[in-house]
């Protein structure tokens, strides 16, 4: 059960690097009604997924790989 808290936070953070570095960042900005820098215009579908991922990188993912370290040493644990 730790390695798969484990794998869901490696997977949470793979997916806010890649929205990252796909430049989703500044699609954010259209979530508070402003165009985007640079452009004409902005997909708020892709502001919404770079802020999920966000959420998911920078909340979720630390509590699921404290919760696999917890788990991990009281498994640890009660097998001695």
């Amino acid at each position: 059960m730790s390695r798969l808290l484990a794998l869901g936070a490696a997977l949470l953070v793979a997916a806010f690097a890649a929205c990252h570095l796909l430049g989703l960042r500044e699609h954010v900005s259209v979530l508070s009604g402003t165009a985007p820098p640079g452009s004409g215009g902005g997909d708020a579908s892709l502001g919404v997924a770079y802020a999920l991922s966000w959420f998911g990188g920078v909340v979720c993912a630390p509590i699921l790989a404290i919760a696999a370290g917890v788990l991990a040493a009281v498994d640890r644990l009660r097998s001695r």
